[in-house]
């Protein structure tokens, strides 16, 4: 079939990212580590009621998708969040939102890398690597995700295309192999170690979240109103599909009531499939979170794109190199920062952000939507207004859940935010006269 050549954007980005490369980034943020842990800690809170647990999750969460969607069919710039919230509230209120986004989404990537490491190790390093190892496969791994986003964005695209086949295909064969077990021990109870399912549901819902990071590459694909909608919905549905279904394996498998398990996927495929299994589940888990990495640093780099829009970065933080139109300032500063926080174990201290901050973005979508609407218009009909207030009802749970240290990190978080974007702004008005 043919396709029409990539359009340049404002002598900048440039739209080459289609339908199927849009669902590779949604997919490679919703699945990176968690899952490859999660069962083993739901099975232990809340045992056979684990996959019902996360179906109900799901479908709690599904209205926050489902208000993300609807704003992705009205844009189609660079930020994702950063523009609904610019556009409802104003550009103050957009970069502390890209900020909380700058903020954890390194964090999460810092700790993955330093995971990943581990992963490799584990299944192909020596027995005695030391800190120096672990660091050199950091290193390593941080500089091969570098070279990959300095590549035009339609092919750091077609990378996670492949990382997502890579790694959906054996957690459907694990799935697949399991399913006759599952059948054949259909009334079969698993006790919970520890009874607690409101645990159960918060570690459910942490592992449906990261779906809105691919948002943020909006101004280079060829058709985001129209394509980021059904990526959204339809990856949200099938990893909810995906989760459950593996929670069940390692029920039907290898749950051991009271043991600690810390690779239970892996423990199912043993049981399934012998050493072999094991090994295949390592590859598998070493390359879901080197595609989470790789998505992550690619929506790092365009986020600064979207803060130095609003005025509140430095200017060359938000230059595109006219041969590649990828912002290779962007990417080589974030490279720098996530070698730094990797190496130093730095990413710890942001980590506590992580939760609270998300939940700060989604509710900033939620609040944004029917603003858009009312001045476009086009106000939302009862299945629209219902969304809505499911989805505020979803992350007010959420923030009920979580731990108060969070937000008190959150509202520093948010101090130091404030005082580089004004900073920033100021000096930018300061210096265009004396540039223009």
């Amino acid at each position: 079939m043919m396709t029409s050549p990539p359009t340049p954007i404002n002598g900048k980005l440039v739209r080459s990212v289609g339908l199927w490369g849009l669902t590779a980034m949604v997919f490679n943020g919703l699945i990176g580590a968690g899952i490859f842990g999660l069962p083993a800690s739901l099975a232990n809170t809340s045992g056979s009621w684990a996959p019902l647990i996360v179906v109900i999750v799901g479908l709690a969460m599904l209205p926050i998708v489902l208000v993300v969607a609807r704003l992705a069919g009205r844009f189609d710039g660079t930020g994702g969040p950063i523009e609904y919230v610019d556009a409802a509230f104003g550009k103050t209120a957009a970069f502390q939102i890209g900020w909380m986004q700058l903020l954890s989404t390194t964090a999460s990537a810092a700790a993955n890398v330093n995971l990943l490491a581990d992963y490799a190790l584990r299944g192909w390093g020596p027995a005695d690597a030391g800190p120096t190892v672990h660091a050199a496969v950091v290193l390593a791994a941080l500089s091969l995700i570098f070279i990959v986003n300095l590549n035009r964005t339609n092919g750091v695209a077609r990378t996670l295309e492949l990382l997502s086949i890579a790694k959906l295909g054996p957690l459907l064969l694990l799935i697949l192999l399991a399913l006759p077990i599952i059948a054949g021990n259909g009334g079969a109870v698993h006790p919970a170690t520890q009874w607690s399912p409101s645990e159960a549901a918060l570690l459910s819902a942490y592992a449906f979240t990261g779906f809105e990071g691919a948002l943020t590459i909006a101004g280079e694909a060829r058709d985001p109103k129209h394509d980021f909608p059904r990526a959204l919905v339809i990856v949200f549905a099938g990893v909810g599909l995906v989760y459950a279904l593996l929670v069940w394996a390692y029920l039907a498998t290898a749950y051991v009531p009271g043991a600690v398990d810390k690779a239970p996927l892996s423990s199912a495929a043993t049981v399934l499939m012998g050493a072999a299994g094991a090994i295949l589940l390592l590859a598998t888990a070493t390359l879901s979170i080197f595609g989470n990495v790789i998505n992550n640093m690619l929506f790092l780099s365009r986020r600064l794109l979207a803060l130095e829009a609003l005025g509140g970065l430095p200017v060359w933080l938000g230059r595109v190199h006219i041969g590649s139109a990828v912002p290779r300032n962007a990417v080589i500063f974030i490279m720098a920062v996530l070698v730094a926080l990797s190496l130093s174990g730095g990413f710890a201290a942001l980590a506590i952000l992580s939760v609270a901050s998300r939940l700060v973005v989604y509710l900033g979508c939620i609040a944004a939507l029917p603003v858009i609407e009312r001045r476009d218009g086009r106000p939302a009909s009862l299945a629209g207004n219902a969304a809505i207030v499911a989805a505020a009802a979803t992350c007010i749970a959420l923030i009920a859940s979580s731990e108060a240290k969070s937000w008190l990190s959150l509202i520093v978080a948010a101090l130091v935010g404030a005082i580089i974007f004004s900073a920033t702004r100021a000096y930018r008005l300061r210096a265009a006269p004396a540039t223009g």
